[in-house]
């Protein structure tokens, strides 16, 4: 995996905060590509607060507060034990949770979605149907939150009626081009 390529998507994140970086690596048949590439992007991101949401974990969710219970699962799992701004306590979707605890926000946070890999899944677009409309409020976000989402294609491929897709209105397209393990 090549360092230049990662401080580019770096770059990206720093200058947009809302970023989907894709690469048809990404797929789950290349689970091991994926795992590497996200232990170097930790570990470039060291000094932050990094939180990884595998979107896996949204998969028997039934209702947008089933979902807003999970993503605080992971994030409350990434800050046990450190002295960071706690997310809320409860929340009723992915966009409330965004919204809420990005205005308590004091340091800088990059949240990472990933193992996006089937556009027929009602899950992944429901997951994405909430990160955009948290994006369409961008002014209402704090500075400190970053958003990356990473996918085997670019996520304007996930159709998500009856509202726009997520576009370059919302997000940044960075398309990775190697996940080779190695």
């Amino acid at each position: 995996m090549r360092e230049d390529t990662i401080n580019k998507l770096k770059k990206v994140i720093v200058t947009k905060r809302f970023v989907n970086c894709y690469s048809g690596g990404f797929s789950r048949e290349n689970r091991q590509g994926l795992e590497q590439f996200l232990l170097k992007l930790k570990e470039t991101y060291k000094n932050i607060i990094y939180v990884d949401i595998d979107i896996r974990g949204f998969g028997r969710c039934e209702n947008e507060e089933q979902e807003a219970n999970v993503l605080l699962d992971s994030i409350n799992r990434e800050l046990n034990g450190k002295d960071l701004n706690d997310p809320p306590a409860q929340a009723i979707s992915i966009a409330n949770v965004l919204h809420k605890w990005s205005n308590s926000l004091d340091n800088q946070v990059l949240l990472v979605f990933h193992c996006l890999n089937n556009r027929d899944s009602e899950n992944e677009k429901n997951i994405l149907r909430s990160i955009r409309k948290t994006l369409r409020n961008r002014e209402k976000i704090s500075r400190y939150l970053g958003v990356l989402i990473i996918s085997n294609f670019k996520v304007t491929r996930w159709e998500l009626f009856p509202e726009s897709n997520l576009d370059d209105r919302h997000v940044a397209f960075f398309e990775f081009e190697s996940v080779d393990v190695g």
